[in-house]
C-alpha cells in the first residue's frame, strides 16, 4: 500500500496476512489465529466499558469519538490500579425443593451464595429439578441446568432420573391411599400397605368400609388434587423442555421416557391429554424444520464441493482463473471471453438500459430480475448495497434460528469426555454404559453451530472472489467500495457477523496486495469500519458497540431496531474460555452451578437475539446467489489476483510459482481419481 493513501494504513497491516486468515475453525484451540490473528488478541475472559448513548454510534463520528473513548478507558485503569481484596462469599446452605437456607450443611444440601445457586451434588441437583404440588423449579435454574447438565449425564438419563425421583414422590405423598382409579374416584385407604406395594401411578383399590370412606373422603380429595398438581407441574416441566432444547428430543431414548412419563401424567389427570399431544405436535413441527434445513445444508456442501472440482479442471486447461466463474455463469460468457465479462460489468458500471444497472436507481427497480447472461456478478443482480445488506441479514437470521442453545456446550464435550476417560468418578462411569465412542457421538453434535462457522467463511472468500473477477482495475475499485458500504449498512442494522466477514475478506492478501487498485479507492469509511471491530484490548471497541445495540433492542418498538447477529466466533470463543476458566467440578465433587449460570446468561442473550424475525423483504434471487455461486478457493484467489496485478518483487513471483505448481498437482490428482472411477 502507497504511503499516499494514509486512510488504509490500518488496513494495509491486516492484510499482509496469509490467504487463509479470514478462515474460522471451530477447533477453539486453533480458534485464535483465526482471522489474521485477530481472535488471539485480548484476555480470556471479555469485560465491556459503560457507555451512555442507546443507539448506534453514527460512523461519521466514530473518529471524533475515539479520543473520548481512550480517555475514560485511562480514568478506569486508573480506579482500577489499586484493586481491593474482594471479601469473603457467605455461603448458606439448603435442602432440595427447599428455599429456606441455614448455616449447617449437609452431605445433600446445595450451596447457596448471596442468594444464589453456587454448588451441590449432582443427584441433588436433579432432586431440585423435580416439581411437586407445591414447588416449581425457577425458570432461570431449569435453563442453567439443562444446558450443562449434559456434561454430566445424557438428557435420556436426565429424564429418566427425573421421572423416578418423581414418582418416588408420589409414593410418600400418597402413603394414606391418595390413589385415583380408572373412574377418578378416590378407593379407601388400605389397612395396611405392603413394603413392595405397586406404584401410586398405578391402579389400587382397597376394601375398607363405606363408612370409613365416608369419613375420611374431604382429606383423601384434597390429596387427590395435590397429585393432579404435581402431574401439571410435571408435564409443565416437560413442554420447556421441548420449547427450549427440542433438538435433544431426536433420540429415541429420550422420546420413550417421554412416553413414560406423559402416561403416567395423563393417568392421574385425563385432562392433561389434550396439552401433551399439542407439546408433541409442536415437537414434531419443529423437528420437520431441522430436517428440512439440514437438507438443505447437504446440499450446499454437495455444490460446493463440486465447484471446487470444476475450479481445478478450468485452470487446468485455459490457465486463466475468470474461468472458474465461467463455469456456473453459462456458456456466453465463455464465448465472449474476458471482453464479454468486461463489458458486463463496465455496463453495469456506466448505466446501460438493459436491466437494474445503477445503484442511484436500484431502490425503485430492486424486483427486477436479471438474466442469467447479463449477471457477471453481484452488483448486477443487486446494485443497492442497502438491499444487500438487507439479504445478509436475512441469511444471518434464518441461520441463526437453527442453533440450538445446547450446541454451545455441546461443542466442549469432547475436552469433558477426555477428562472423564483419563479418570473420572465412578457415578460418571455408570452412566457412560454405552461405551466411550457412543457416549461422545450422544454429546459432540453441533452441525447447525459448525454450518454457521462455515458461512463466515463463505462469505468472506465470497467478498474476495467478487473483486478479482473483474479484468479492469476500475471495476475492481468499484466492487471493493460496493461491498465497503454494504459492510456499512451492516453495521447500522446490527449485523455484525456479516460486518466482519467482509472486513475479513477485504483484508485477504490476495485482495490487499492488489496496491494499484487500492490507490483509487475512497477508504474513510473502511477505515472507521476497521476501527469499530479492531481486536486490540479484546475487542473493546466492538464490545462497546454491541452494547449500545442490546441498549437499542431493550426499547425498541420496530422489529428492524431489535435486530443484533453478533461477531459470532468471539462469541464462541468467550463460551470456550468460560468453559475452560472454570472447572466444572468442586473440590468436593460438588457441581460449579455457578458456573453453569454464567453460561446460561450468555446463552440465553443468545437465544433472545435469534428470535427476530426479519423485517426485510425477501429477494430469492440475490439469497440464491450468495448461498450457491461458486466461491474461489485459496490457490485460484492467489492466481486470480496476480492476473489482476502481475507479482511486483520477489516474494510474490516465488507465491506465485508455488501456488501454481500446487494447482497443478491438485489437477493431476483429480484426473487421476477420474481415471479410477471410470475403469
Amino acid at each position: 500500500m502507497s504511503s499516499s493513501n494514509g486512510g488504509l494504513s490500518s488496513a494495509t497491516n491486516g492484510r499482509s496476512g496469509s490467504t487463509g486468515s479470514a478462515k474460522i475453525n471451530l477447533n477453539l484451540k486453533v480458534h485464535e489465529r483465526s482471522i489474521g490473528g485477530a481472535l488471539g488478541a485480548g484476555a480470556s475472559s471479555a469485560t465491556t466499558t459503560s457507555i451512555t448513548h442507546k443507539t448506534l454510534p453514527d460512523l461519521k463520528t466514530q473518529r471524533s469519538n475515539s479520543a473520548c473513548h481512550a480517555h475514560e478507558s485511562l480514568s478506569a485503569l486508573r480506579r482500577i490500579a489499586l484493586p481491593e481484596k474482594p471479601p469473603e462469599k457467605l455461603l448458606s446452605y439448603g435442602a432440595v425443593q427447599s428455599r429456606i437456607l441455614g448455616q449447617e450443611a449437609s452431605e445433600d444440601f446445595l450451596v447457596y451464595s448471596e442468594g444464589r445457586l453456587h454448588s451441590g451434588p449432582l443427584q441433588s441437583l436433579i432432586a431440585h429439578m423435580v416439581p411437586t404440588h407445591e414447588y416449581y423449579p425457577d425458570e432461570g435454574f431449569i435453563f442453567a441446568f439443562l444446558l450443562s447438565a449434559r456434561l454430566f449425564v445424557r438428557p435420556h438419563e436426565l429424564l429418566a432420573q427425573i421421572s423416578q425421583t418423581w414418582e418416588h414422590q408420589q409414593q410418600d405423598v400418597s402413603t394414606g391411599g391418595d390413589v385415583v382409579d380408572d373412574a377418578g374416584q378416590v378407593p379407601s385407604r388400605t389397612k395396611m400397605l405392603s413394603i413392595n406395594s405397586a406404584s401410586p401411578l398405578t391402579q389400587r383399590k382397597g376394601n375398607a368400609a363405606a363408612a370409613a370412606h365416608n369419613s375420611e373422603l374431604e382429606p383423601r380429595l384434597q390429596l387427590r388434587t395435590n397429585t393432579q398438581r404435581s402431574a401439571q407441574h410435571c408435564i409443565r416441566l416437560l413442554s420447556e423442555w421441548i420449547e427450549i432444547f427440542p433438538y435433544d428430543f431426536r433420540d429415541e431414548r429420550l422420546m420413550q421416557q417421554v412416553r413414560i412419563l406423559a402416561r403416567k401424567c395423563v393417568y392421574i389427570d385425563n385432562s392433561l391429554g389434550k396439552q401433551v399431544s399439542r407439546i408433541l405436535q409442536l415437537l414434531v413441527s419443529r423437528l420437520t424444520t431441522l430436517e428440512q434445513y439440514e437438507e438443505f445444508l447437504q446440499t450446499l456442501s454437495s455444490e460446493e464441493a463440486q465447484s471446487q472440482q470444476q475450479q481445478n479442471h478450468h485452470h487446468g486447461h485455459h490457465n486463466h482463473l475468470h474461468n472458474a466463474f465461467q463455469s456456473f455463469l453459462g456458456s456466453s460468457l465463455h464465448a465472449n471471453g474476458a471482453s464479454g465479462g468486461g463489458g458486463s460489468a463496465s455496463g453495469t458500471s456506466n448505466s446501460s438500459s438493459s436491466g437494474p444497472t445503477s445503484s442511484a436507481s436500484t431502490s425503485n427497480s430492486i424486483s427486477t430480475t436479471p438474466q442469467p447472461d447479463d449477471v457477471f456478478g453481484i452488483m448486477d443482480i443487486c446494485p443497492s448495497c442497502a438491499h444487500l445488506a438487507h439479504q445478509l441479514t436475512a441469511i444471518e437470521l434464518e441461520r441463526l434460528s437453527h442453533i440450538g442453545p445446547e450446541e454451545f456446550v455441546q461443542a466442549f464435550a469432547k475436552d469433558y469426555q477426555q477428562q472423564a476417560k483419563d479418570g473420572s468418578k465412578e457415578a460418571n462411569k455408570s452412566k457412560c454404559s454405552g461405551g466411550e465412542g457412543g457416549s461422545l457421538n450422544d454429546m459432540k453434535k453441533t452441525r447447525n453451530l459448525e454450518s454457521y462457522v462455515q458461512w463466515f467463511n463463505r462469505l468472506s472468500y465470497l467478498t474476495a472472489s467478487e473483486i478479482v473477477k473483474y479484468p479492469k482495475k476500475k471495476q475492481r475499485v468499484r466492487i471493493i467500495e460496493y461491498w465497503i458500504e454494504t459492510a456499512r449498512e451492516c453495521f447500522n442494522i446490527g449485523n455484525f457477523n456479516s460486518l466482519m466477514a467482509i472486513i475479513a475478506g477485504l483484508n485477504l492478501a490476495p485482495i490487499g496486495r492488489l496496491k494499484k487498485t487500492w490507490a483509487k479507492v475512497q477508504s474513510a469509511k473502511f477505515s472507521v469500519l476497521e476501527h469499530q471491530m479492531d481486536p486490540t484490548s479484546n475487542f473493546n471497541s466492538y464490545r462497546s458497540t454491541l452494547k449500545a445495540a442490546m441498549w437499542r433492542s431493550e426499547g425498541a418498538t420496530e422489529e428492524r431496531e431489535r435486530i443484533i447477529i453478533p461477531f459470532f466466533s468471539l462469541f464462541v470463543k468467550d463460551l470456550y474460555f468460560l468453559n475452560e476458566g472454570c472447572s466444572n467440578r468442586l473440590p468436593n465433587n460438588h457441581i460449579n452451578f455457578e458456573k453453569c449460570s454464567q453460561l446460561a446468561k450468555q446463552v440465553m442473550e443468545f437465544n433472545e437475539w435469534k428470535k427476530v424475525n426479519c423485517p426485510f423483504e425477501k429477494l430469492p434471487n440475490v439469497i440464491a446467489y450468495l448461498q450457491h455461486s461458486a466461491v474461489l478457493n485459496e490457490n485460484t484467489l492467489s492466481m486470480a489476483s496476480f492476473e489482476c496485478e502481475p507479482p511486483e518483487n520477489t516474494e510474490e513471483k516465488d507465491r506465485y510459482k508455488t501456488v501454481k505448481a500446487e494447482t497443478k498437482q491438485q489437477l493431476l490428482q483429480q484426473l487421476q481419481e477420474q481415471h479410477q472411477q471410470s475403469q
